[in-house]
């Protein structure tokens, strides 16, 4: 089940675990109740100071927790230790750099049969941008 945390929750300022809405006990699915993730407006890189909502990937003794950025959602992702953040990771392959530093730091993640995801098997998106000056210019 998933869980979310708001950032004073992570940083253990506020002493309350979870955020946590009563309406979700109304639903019957999770993804009925899930909040609402805000896409991130890319305008600038995502930092930590700008993430209201995250969702908890896993937290353990020491204490160690993961984080994901849920509103905004972003491809951005948190370490914290002694409810400190040690480390971030933002943009382009972010969860599998995140990955590879929990596997070097040894600290123990939730993990899919391709974690982390061989070079064989990483796609690369290609796209094909066109300016919108140079259509317009050969219109004339």
């Amino acid at each position: 089940m998933p869980r979310w945390k708001v950032t004073e929750q992570i940083l253990n300022l506020s002493k309350d675990g979870e955020f946590f809405d009563e309406n979700w006990m109304n639903y019957d699915s999770i993804w009925q109740y899930a909040p609402e993730p805000i896409p991130w407006n890319g305008s600038r890189p995502i930092r930590f100071e700008d993430v209201d909502l995250w969702e908890v990937i896993t937290e353990m003794s020491g204490p160690i927790g993961i984080y994901a950025a849920y509103q905004p959602y972003a491809e951005y992702y948190i370490v914290t230790q002694n409810w400190k953040v040690v480390t971030e990771f933002e943009g382009w392959m972010a969860n599998e750099r995140l990955e590879q530093f929990l596997i070097e730091s040894n600290i123990v993640y939730p993990k899919t049969k391709n974690s982390p995801t061989p070079p064989e098997q990483k796609n690369v998106e290609k796209k094909l941008i066109i300016s919108t000056g140079i259509i317009n210019a050969n219109k004339k």
